[in-house]
């Protein structure tokens, strides 16, 4: 393939990806969309530079459930296939992260697991940092904030602040190493 021919694909992926991200608010340089992206809700949706969705083997989806509901992808993330975000309030994901095939974020349990299950519980801003690797299936709740450089076990389901540079793994999440600065 000739220089002008890669140069005119780049673009045409370039141009399809942007089409895909259109009720984003915000769309960085370069970003790539491979398959299906769901984005729903009256919210906003700020999309860094070089961001991979890669929904080939199931949509993505992005929910913003209220008007001033976010959801903030850094530079450089990637989103696998499966992958659901759902803001009531904020989702905000670090540059250089990733995010497992069919892993949940949610900053809201959309009912109380006690009293009145028909009265919605405040939002709770959900938080990962830099360069954080969350595995396939992980379910991240309400007030999660997955410190930089941390990783997530396939599985994992976790609710609270995760030190940095620690792999967490089970349900619900328990440290599994620490790595040793030095």
């Amino acid at each position: 393939m000739t220089p002008f021919h890669q140069s005119l694909s780049r673009e045409l992926k370039t141009l399809l990806s942007r089409l895909k991200l259109r009720r984003c608010q915000e769309v960085g340089d370069s970003p790539t969309v491979l398959g299906r992206v769901w984005i729903h809700g009256a919210g906003q949706v700020h999309v860094g530079n070089r961001v991979i969705l890669d929904g080939r083997l199931a949509p993505i989806e992005l929910n913003v459930v209220a008007s001033d509901s976010l959801i903030i992808l850094g530079d450089d993330v990637v989103l696998e296939g499966g992958a659901s975000l759902e803001a009531m309030s904020s989702i905000a994901v670090g540059a250089g992260s990733r995010l497992g095939a069919f892993c949940k974020v949610m900053d809201n349990q959309h009912h109380p697991l006690r009293g009145n299950r028909h009265a919605r519980p405040a939002s709770v801003p959900l938080v990962i940092e830099e360069a954080v690797s969350v595995g396939s299936r992980a379910i991240l709740l309400p007030g999660t904030h997955l410190s930089k450089g941390c990783t997530v076990a396939p599985g994992t389901v976790v609710s609270r602040k995760i030190p940095a540079g620690v792999s967490v793994g089970g349900v619900p999440a328990r440290v599994l190493r620490r790595e040793v600065m030095g």
